[in-house]
């Protein structure tokens, strides 16, 4: 009996040991798989660290590469041309390799304009044939990948014509800024008296597509488009910047990539900033605009009652930054003391309030447009 009590006793003695043994096994391995967690986890933060500086200094080298080239190209323009124009948001504007012939496309007046310098005695035809292929081009240019063209369907002549009808251009004796003469030949073609309804009718789906998948009302977004671009693909804008320098908008949207194009961006994945060339290209432009504009509906706006309300605050924060709305309620620029008494008041006073109290003039001019043009859509 003692002898059984004994092996049991034993047995009871070999167990525990054994289940401490599995319990130090166990713990250590735990141990090896979190350090294990730990150095991936390292090692993928490094790497995703060393991209995002790569892509910063891209990004900085592209930039100041631009800048080295756009500083060329303005000299060499300024050397042939007596009146100087650029694109900016209510005009495409194009210049040849050699800055003797450029193209200007007015969204607002409606006008395509192609002129070309040639030698004094340059034939009439020779610089109509010229005018004639840079406005072939200009009519094939797409608004972006697997886009229509920007002036799709919107010229009152026929860009495949052999000859141009000679009541749209004239001829005439030219002088450089630097002195040199030439033969110019300027071409005036109109838009469409409509052209402005089929731009927009070429932005619409897209605009319905992520209004749809964000939740943002597409009125709003095509009377915002229609304010900032005229629905111009490549519209540009400059601005000075608080702390010197300037900044660019850029598209349908004219999304500013250091501001809300990249708050958007980075909401969809996106690291560092978009670039120029994402920003022309209509679906991403109006993806990260409405991206954008869901961020102040939703989240910091997310907060007011009554959507009307939210969409006089979304628009004015579009323009101006949401912190900027919310001092016109409160003068820390304090969202969470505004929203209270936004809560307060009823969509008209909230309307007029703002008229009447947005710290930047321009934002007071911007919100009223947008609110009478969604009428239109």
């Amino acid at each position: 009996m003692k002898l059984l009590i004994y092996l049991l006793i034993s047995l009871l003695g070999w167990n525990s040991l054994w289940g401490q043994q599995d319990k130090k096994q166990w713990e250590a391995e735990r141990r090896r798989e979190k350090q294990l967690w730990e150095e991936q986890n390292k090692r993928e933060w490094e790497a995703w660290q060393r991209r995002n500086i790569q892509e910063r200094q891209l990004w900085q080298d592209m930039v100041d590469r631009e800048s080295a080239e756009w500083q060329k190209h303005v000299q060499e323009v300024r050397k042939l041309w007596q009146k100087v124009r650029f694109s900016d948001v209510r005009n495409w504007v194009g210049y040849g390799p050699n800055k003797s012939s450029r193209f200007h496309a007015d969204f607002v007046h409606g006008t395509l304009t192609i002129e070309v310098l040639g030698a004094p005695n340059a034939s009439e035809s020779e610089l109509q044939q010229k005018a004639l292929e840079i406005f072939r081009d200009v009519a094939e240019t797409p608004s972006g990948p697997h886009q229509p063209p920007i002036l799709d369907k919107q010229l009152s002549v026929d860009p495949n014509i052999s000859q141009i009808p000679s009541s749209y251009m004239h001829t005439d004796n030219y002088v450089a800024p630097m002195g040199k003469r030439f033969q110019r030949l300027t071409i005036n073609i109109p838009f469409r008296e409509d052209h402005l309804r089929i731009r927009a009718q070429m932005v619409a789906p897209i605009v319905q597509k992520y209004c749809q998948k964000y939740g943002v009302n597409p009125r709003m977004v095509m009377a915002i488009i229609h304010t900032e671009s005229s629905f111009n693909p490549r519209a540009i804008s400059t601005f000075r910047r608080g702390k010197g320098g300037y900044g660019h908008a850029y598209g349908l949207m004219q999304l500013v990539p250091e501001y809300g194009g990249q708050e958007a961006y980075t909401m969809i994945g996106g690291r560092g900033l978009p670039s120029p060339a994402l920003l022309f290209d209509p679906d991403r432009n109006i993806e990260l605009g409405v991206v954008y504009l869901a961020k102040l509906t939703h989240q910091y706006f997310g907060g007011v009652q009554g959507e009307e309300k939210k969409e006089y605050l979304t628009i004015a924060g579009y323009n101006t930054g949401p912190f900027n709305v919310a001092k016109a309620f409160n003068p820390r620029s304090d969202l969470q003391q505004a929203i209270p008494f936004i809560n307060r008041m009823t969509a008209r006073k909230v309307y007029q309030h703002l008229l009447t109290n947005l710290p930047i003039w321009e934002t007071r001019e911007y919100l009223q447009k947008v609110v009478q043009r969604m009428a239109l859509y």
